[in-house]
């Protein structure tokens, strides 16, 4: 029993007292449910593996969930581009199929104004043999110096081989053109020459524009002789690289073309496969200024 001398000092005691004692409790709890936490929440190595595999296993899951997500995301993004491809391609055949027939039109149109081109030149042709021959040629030949000239160009088929040319001229009274001199090729040709380039057709390949004329070396190999029977020895007249006697091909029939060289317009081709234009000649009829 504390022999207290006042009521406060005795008061303070029990307090201080009684503060010591719940300290000294809690500390005791603390150690005491510490003590117990360690013990209760120890566990067996048996029962922790099944937890980890379950857990490695959640983990790997969510990988491939994942991964599984990303490759749907590209798909998606991938389907997206081939449909914008596939109406890309769509406008694009649209478009074509318009160029295509704007194309055609405009071929179809070309293919009009060379048809009447021809006919204004075969009218114009036919004036000439008609209004300015005097009868001295046949009708659609035209009068140039001392000749008649007959053009292929309004023909239906207007390309034969040599042999079909020359037998046309035949019957029409003359021959496959004859060039005699350079100055009939020069002087008197260059007029025809003129009317010849009026008729160029567009062929890509230059040999197919020219015109048969009337020399061959049928009979001897590199004897090149006129229809009438004439034989040319002058080379001057061959363009540069002709006569031709490569390949397996005898071009044994000369045509001409002329561009920009008065003289050297002559070439040789194969006489009875290739089929060009040709031009025949004839000598004029003689009129008597009484019968004009």
């Amino acid at each position: 029993v504390v022999n207290c001398e006042n009521q406060n000092f005795c008061l303070e005691k029990c307090v201080s007292c009684q503060q010591s004692f719940i300290f000294t409790l809690f500390c005791f709890l603390i150690s005491y449910l510490s003590g117990v936490k360690a013990k209760d929440f120890q566990v067996s190595d048996s029962a922790v593996s099944p937890l980890l595999i379950e857990m490695n296993h959640l983990r790997n899951h969510s990988g491939i969930v994942k991964e599984r997500l990303e490759a749907q995301a590209k798909l998606v993004k991938e389907r997206a581009n081939h449909v914008q491809l596939k109406l890309q391609v769509k406008q694009m055949k649209v478009e074509n199929d318009l160029l295509q027939r704007q194309i055609e039109t405009l071929n179809a149109a070309k293919s009009n104004l060379q048809t009447n081109k021809t006919l204004l030149d075969s009218k114009w042709l036919f004036s000439l043999g008609t209004e300015e021959t005097c009868g001295r040629c046949p009708t659609g030949w035209l009068l140039l110096k001392t000749s008649c000239y007959y053009f292929s160009h309004h023909e239906i088929n207007s390309r034969k081989n040599w042999t079909e040319s020359r037998q046309y001229c035949i019957n029409q009274g003359g021959d496959l053109l004859v060039i005699n001199n350079l100055e009939e090729q020069v002087g008197q040709k260059q007029s025809l020459f003129f009317l010849n380039s009026l008729f160029l057709s567009s062929s890509g390949i230059w040999w197919q524009n020219g015109y048969w004329i009337g020399l061959t070396d049928v009979v001897t190999e590199g004897t090149w002789v006129w229809v009438n029977n004439v034989t040319e020895v002058d080379s001057m007249y061959w363009r540069s690289g002709q006569p031709d006697s490569s390949g397996e091909e005898k071009k044994n029939c000369a045509a001409f073309l002329f561009f920009t060289d008065n003289v050297k317009t002559f070439y040789n081709v194969e006489c009875s496969s290739k089929q060009l234009n040709w031009i025949c000649e004839m000598e004029p009829k003689q009129t008597t200024r009484g019968s004009q």
